[in-house]
C-alpha cells in the first residue's frame, strides 16, 4: 500500500496531537507510547495508516496483543527506532 506522507507544515503541536488524537480510555503510558511513535512517524505514513500503526504498536506492548507475521515484522521493526 502507498501512502502519502504528510508535509512538514501539517504537523500539529504536542497539545493539537492531544486534543485530537488521545483516547478518552488511554492511560496516560499508553498515551505517552502513542503519541511517541506518531511524533516518530509523522512525515513517514498518511494519517490514517499512522494511527492504526501506532494503535498496533500500544496494543502489542500494552495488551500483549498478536498481529500477522507481516503487521508483525513491521511494528517491530519501527519499534526499534523509538524504543
Amino acid at each position: 500500500m502507498d501512502t502519502i506522507p504528510k508535509k512538514n507544515d501539517e504537523k500539529d503541536t504536542k497539545e493539537d496531537l492531544e486534543k485530537k488524537y488521545r483516547l478518552p480510555t488511554e492511560s496516560k503510558n499508553q498515551w505517552d507510547l502513542r503519541k511517541h511513535f506518531i511524533e516518530k512517524y509523522w512525515d513517514k505514513y498518511d494519517e490514517d495508516r499512522l494511527l492504526c500503526l501506532a494503535q498496533c504498536y500500544v496494543n502489542m506492548r500494552c495488551l500483549g496483543c498478536k498481529y500477522s507475521k507481516s503487521l508483525d515484522s513491521l511494528i517491530e521493526g519501527l519499534a526499534k527506532d523509538i524504543e
